[in-house]
């Protein structure tokens, strides 16, 4: 085999490791701390909406004031 592939494969095998060791310490979530995570996510988006409303508002406004 050329040193390519062998470094081709010596990359693969190490991915695959850390892809193991990964899935190793992963755990599905409680649901205490998924509701919590639902939460939080959905505050998030509703701010961040809120925010992009309210400078769409001010956007309009100072727009509409210049004419």
């Amino acid at each position: 085999m050329t040193e390519a592939n062998l470094k081709r494969k010596e990359s693969a095998r190490s991915w695959i490791s850390e892809y193991t060791r990964v899935l190793k310490l992963a755990k599905k979530p409680s649901r205490k701390e998924y509701s919590l995570t639902s939460k939080v996510t959905g505050i998030g988006i509703i701010l961040i909406g809120v925010i992009g409303y309210l400078l769409k508002f001010v956007s309009v406004v100072i727009q509409n004031y210049g004419s």
